[in-house]
């Protein structure tokens, strides 16, 4: 009997568990070591128009990049400077359709 207790004990902590290591692989994803300086390449923003197309603001040293992407293709929809961006401090836009219309300020060519 107590040989079935401590299994079951052990199948619980392995179950709660599971949702912490999550936790933690979620916030090591971004993980960049101290004095290591700034990434070359950052995605800021995404937002998901289908199944597979998704649009995509992508920080690429001192430029901003809208992108397109589809399972075909990469396309650049808009270029901004990304001091555009808010800074890392204060409070981020809270929808990514408005900070878009901020960026593109007219119609492309």
């Amino acid at each position: 009997m107590a040989s079935t207790a401590w299994s079951v004990l052990m199948l619980l902590f392995v179950l709660a568990l599971i949702p912490l290591v999550l936790w933690l692989l979620k916030r090591l994803q971004n993980f960049q070591p101290p004095g290591s300086g700034p990434r070359p390449l950052e995605l800021k923003a995404q937002l998901a128009l289908g199944a597979r197309e998704r649009v995509v603001m992508v920080r690429v040293q001192d430029r901003l990049l809208v992108l397109g992407v589809t399972p075909q293709q990469v396309t650049l929809l808009a270029e901004a400077d990304a001091a555009a961006l808010p800074a890392a401090g204060t409070p981020q836009v809270a929808d990514f359709g408005g900070l878009l219309r901020g960026l593109v300020k007219g119609p492309r060519p």
